[in-house]
């Protein structure tokens, strides 16, 4: 793959900066990041997103200060159409991270894995560090720590020096945590990517292809974890419908 380096197309939705990219563009992106020397963050939105910078302004704010923010779920997708200049496409990481794992195994780049429970964390290294991923896992910790334990878990992703650390605590703790500990971090690329080590492990199944083609994947989910997902979906899908159209009354068709 060449050096990518095409200017971000950015969509003005709902107050946030989105990244407009295909999945081969997201894929060439982030190799990009891990050129320029700089360290980078990245991350992504979804409706329950939405929802959360809503009530959440460092959140948002968080988000607006990425170096790439990118569409998450389908609803960011179908909400956009209703503005002036629209989303084209979904970069779930679950739809590119095939295409992305090749180039990543090529350059032999340096991946930490920092989230979820030991078990499921466990299982995914095993996953991708075999074919057909075969990425260069230098080390993980799990994601429920205490906050004292920050400086010596810090200490030793950096004695790894990682080009990409991947952080999955879910929204809004993995932006916060990474926004907070950034320059004290010496990766190249800080990147949240909320729950994919389970699916990544295969502790979960993503939906059938027809229902992710649907835009249905959600439905999915909740039927997998009801208790769980019950109110980000049944309540947090109407709460975000409600918020698009208010701020399309409000704002117009402008972005």
């Amino acid at each position: 793959m060449t050096k990518y380096c095409k200017q971000i197309k950015k969509i003005d939705f709902l107050g946030l900066r989105v990244g407009d990219l295909t999945r081969m563009e997201i894929t060439e992106k982030i190799m990009e990041f891990l050129c320029v020397g700089d360290k980078k963050f990245i991350t992504y939105i979804n409706a329950h997103c939405i929802n959360v910078s809503f009530n959440d302004k460092e959140y948002r704010d968080i988000l607006n200060s990425a170096d790439l923010l990118y569409t998450g779920g389908e609803g960011i997708i179908w909400a956009s159409k209703l503005f002036r200049r629209s989303l084209d496409t979904r970069v779930n990481i679950l739809d590119f991270f095939d295409i992305l794992a090749k180039e990543l195994s090529k350059t032999k780049t340096k991946i930490y894995l920092l989230g979820t429970e030991a078990s499921i964390l466990k299982r995914a290294v095993q996953n991708l560090s075999k074919a057909p991923f075969n990425l260069n896992i230098v080390g993980f910790q799990h994601g429920f720590f205490k906050s004292f334990e920050e400086t010596e878990i810090i200490d030793r992703i950096n004695l790894l020096k990682p080009d990409i650390l991947m952080v999955g605590m879910g929204v809004p703790k993995q932006e916060k945590w990474i926004y907070q500990h950034l320059d004290e971090l010496d990766v190249k690329l800080c990147w949240a990517v909320g729950g994919v080590f389970e699916w990544l492990s295969g502790y979960r199944k993503r939906a059938p292809r027809l229902m992710i083609e649907c835009g249905l994947e959600w439905l999915h989910r909740l039927f997998q974890q009801p208790q769980r997902l019950g109110k980000r979906y049944v309540v947090g899908n109407p709460l975000f419908v409600y918020r698009v159209l208010k701020w399309r009354m409000t704002n117009g068709s402008a972005n």
